[in-house]
């Protein structure tokens, strides 16, 4: 299936990959894909990680109310307790 670039910015964007790259326009958009895909995923993976770290760290704090049941929650009437 062909891609079109209808945008001559991106178009003449793409024709100065190539040439810089010394291959044609479909291998230079070809290449800037994956590593723009190789990027993503990098960047999601280290979120990922940062993120597992925080949890940990949450899992390893002291619980501040032990035992903390809907009663400390909510009063008789089911009326939140601010």
């Amino acid at each position: 299936m062909p891609l079109y670039i209808r945008d001559d910015g991106v178009r003449q964007l793409a024709d100065q990959l190539a040439e810089q790259r010394g291959c044609n326009v479909t291998e230079a958009v070809r290449c800037a894909l994956i590593e723009a895909l190789r990027q993503d995923c990098a960047a999601l993976a280290e979120r990922k990680h940062e993120i597992m770290q925080i949890l940990s760290r949450f899992d390893q704090m002291d619980q501040v109310r032990p035992g903390m049941t809907d009663s400390d929650l909510y009063d008789e009437s089911g009326t939140p307790i601010l």
